[in-house]
């Protein structure tokens, strides 16, 4: 191996973004992972060393991840534990020297006796008598160890990325490691962006690597060497030998940490052992390729028994699986709209619904049926609250970070739909099942339908470099799993107009936005979950929903999720000043299903309801609108040619950028900017006016969700086929 090059030094800045202090512990009173929590958790003391352990899953046989080089800790196996602790019970745990155990000093304090026998005393305390392990790396010595020694106990062995020994036998590996130790005590960050770099090697991996990197700093060089040098010049090829439980053997053959020939003596000296070549992947496919790893697992270690029925083909119900976003309630309003348009055109379809609250409970009021597996999958709505500051949200990286609850719940819809039939999988905005499609194309079994309102993350700093380069890369990972897999997505649609497409690049040396859009999707117009001119009675709307007509009605909504709290605050700041100019004016505060009403003063004249159905009746009918800035509420008023005035969120592209720019297409962007709240006087006097001014907005087409569904069921019939 060659001198490990130093990087540029604003390479960390550029791409991992902010680190911690270097040892920084995470958090002890959390969950390591988004999507789900320990069902156990808690210390083993070896000789005065704490070692962290915790067990994930109800039922099923257990597995157990031995600690790795402890580089990184137990984190990285976020795309993987969430899944497996469906059917299995998971055992994971962080080895001296970084996550959660303890950090001892000095050599003495770092063997692979140690690392051994920690993970022992883990198995012991859990009381798994017998047990699958997994060995990613330089964990394979553990567990190939353990299969040796306690053969009564192991009963699959997995290995990934790994190596039987360890021991210097050529000139080119001394010189390696001595380089290597070279630069783990002159520069400790670029010895880590070095050794993170080197292990997710494979194209567009920014995000693993930002993971590592943190992960890295978790620990400190002392402590890292120390562990290095206990991992050195060890030998289990023997132990190999005495192996007799099932053996599974996984490596990348491009992985640049440990050579693929390493993997493959593994599977010579395990007899009988099966190899799974992962062709051009690096060196963690747990955290680098999560969906094959993960049905690679309990495939081969077997899981909870599981029931099937077969139905013979001419005997399936014609069924669709929708996947709505729960992120706020445009989307499952929309799609709601399409479904019934699909309907009218294939009476006999069936469709299940695949999604979580807020959505899941408008469809439920709806009478429509979500499928029960859907309790398994982890909030997006949760994660963007929690990602979110005052009224602040950069939508890029909260999609960024949602990286595990997407493996989490792309597994949970593969789960589905390899256990149940459907005829047409629609996906708006189900950026999971798009993405590990593309990633995985084998696993596609029916036709697919992708839709979106917008198309490429852009950057909303100017300046920031490394905002500027990660949305870059994901746009063109994109562009390039569109370009390798056109047939994954039967057919593409756009939720809008061609000039509702912005015509920005997606970054340096890539397509323009539109011109792509152009080439790939097709344009349904928007689609509305109504037809306005039901609506256009606005005294019978009012009478309907118990609003006077000698009051004036302002409704401020902030849609799903908690993100608007600041924003509605502001707003109920500026009320008495609004009241005063206006005293025959009744401001209805709709928090939102995941907003306490608590969180607000009582006034009067001042309303607050935690929920309001089909709350587009109501806005259809008020003399103002005070909204944030998503798409769909904001159509909807431009339908219904309310008065109304949006705050879009700070930092999000997608309602500062693509959002007014179609508002501004249909001379409708009545935007402000959210610092301009701070001033109740300026907030009340600049709504008073809005509720005033004449509206010209362009007309809403109609017939959006119809022409959806009809090129939907034109993929049904196989004759909307665009790949």
């Amino acid at each position: 191996m060659n001198t490990p090059a130093r990087p540029p030094p604003e390479r960390l800045a550029r791409i991992a973004g902010p680190l911690p202090e270097p040892g920084a512990v995470p958090h002890a009173d959390t969950s390591p992972y988004d999507t789900v929590q320990p069902v156990h958790e808690g210390f083993v003391d070896r000789e005065g060393v704490k070692i962290w352990y915790a067990t994930w899953g109800e039922s099923g046989p257990w597995i157990a991840f031995a600690p790795p080089f402890q580089i990184v800790h137990s984190q990285i196996l976020k795309g993987t534990v969430p899944y497996l602790s469906q059917h299995f019970r998971v055992i994971t745990t962080d080895g001296r020297g970084n996550g959660r155990s303890d950090r001892p000093t000095g050599q003495n304090a770092y063997s692979f006796d140690h690392f051994y026998d920690d993970f022992v005393a883990v198995l012991d305390a859990v009381g798994a008598e017998r047990v699958a392990v997994v060995g990613i790396s330089a964990a394979v010595l553990t567990v190939l160890r353990l299969a040796a020694e306690q053969p009564q106990r192991v009963t699959h062995v997995v290995t990934a990325g790994g190596f039987a020994d360890s021991v210097a036998g050529d000139e080119k590996l001394s010189q390696r490691l001595k380089m290597e130790g070279e630069l783990l005590h002159s520069d400790w960050p670029a010895y880590v962006d070095w050794f993170i770099a080197t292990i997710f090697s494979e194209p567009h991996s920014t995000k693993p690597y930002e993971d590592g990197v943190h992960y890295g700093w978790a620990t400190r060089a002392e402590w890292l060497d120390w562990c290095r040098n206990a991992w050195r010049g060890n030998d289990v090829r023997e132990l190999a030998r005495r192996v007799v439980c099932p053996t599974l053997v996984i490596h990348g053959d491009d992985d640049r940490r440990v050579s693929y020939a390493k993997g493959c003596e593994i599977h010579a000296l395990v007899e009988g052992s099966k190899m799974l070549t992962v062709a051009g992947g690096g060196h963690v496919t747990a955290a680098r390729d999560p969906v094959v790893f993960n049905r690679t697992l309990r495939e081969f270690i077997g899981g909870a028994a599981r029931q099937r029925t077969w139905t013979r083909a001419m005997k399936r119900p014609r069924r669709a699986l929708f996947i709505s976003s729960p992120i706020g309630l445009g989307h499952v309003q929309r799609d709601l709209a399409i479904a019934r348009e699909l309907r009218k055109l294939q009476p006999d379809l069936a469709i299940d619904w695949f999604t979580v609250d807020p959505a899941a409970d408008y469809l439920e009021r709806e009478g429509e049926h979500l499928h029960p597996i859907t309790r398994r999958l982890a909030s997006e709505s949760r994660h963007f609250e929690r990602v979110a500051g005052e009224h602040d949200l950069s939508a890029f990286f909260a999609l960024r970070t949602m990286d595990e609850i997407m493996s989490h719940n792309f597994m949970t819809f593969v789960d589905l739909v390899e256990a149940e039939h459907y005829d047409i999988v629609i996906g708006d905005e189900a950026w999971d099942v798009d993405y590990y499609y593309h990633e995985n194309p084998e696993l596609k079994r029916q036709p697919y339908v992708f839709l979106t309102d917008f198309v490429g993350c852009l950057p909303m700093e100017e300046g920031n470099e490394r905002e500027a380069a990660l949305c870059a890369d994901r746009n063109a990972d994109d562009i390039e799993h569109v370009a390798r897999y056109p047939y994954l997505r039967d057919t593409a649609i756009f939720v809008g107009n061609r000039e509702d497409v912005t015509e920005q690049s997606f970054g340096p040396g890539l397509p323009i936005i539109r011109d792509w859009t152009d080439r790939n999707f097709c344009y349904c117009g928007y689609c509305l979950p109504f037809d306005p001119r039901a609506l256009a009675d606005t005294e019978r709307m009012r009478a309907r929903h118990g609003y006077r007509s000698d009051e004036k009605i302002a409704i401020a909504t902030v849609g799903g999720t908690a993100a608007g709290r600041h924003l509605l605050q502001r707003i109920a700041a500026a009320f008495p000043r609004m009241k005063r100019e206006l005293p025959e004016l009744r401001l209805i505060l709709v928090t939102g299903p995941r907003l306490s009403t608590d969180e607000f003063k009582p006034q009067a004249g001042l309303e607050l309801r935690p929920y309001v159905h089909n709350l587009f009746e109501h806005l259809a009918c008020c003399d103002l609108a005070l909204v944030q800035g998503g798409l769909s509420t904001t159509m909807e008023l431009v339908a219904t040619r309310r008065p109304f005035l949006s705050f879009p969120l700070q930092h999000h592209f997608e309602q500062c950028l693509h959002v007014r720019q179609r508002l501004a297409n249909y001379a409708a962007d009545r935007s402000i900017d959210y610092p301009a709240t701070l001033d109740p006087d300026f907030l009340a006097q600049r709504a008073l006016a809005a509720m005033h001014e004449p509206v010209h907005y362009r007309p809403v087409e109609t017939d959006g969700a119809a022409r959806a569904a009809l090129r939907i069921a034109q993929v049904l019939d196989n004759r909307g086929r665009t790949g």
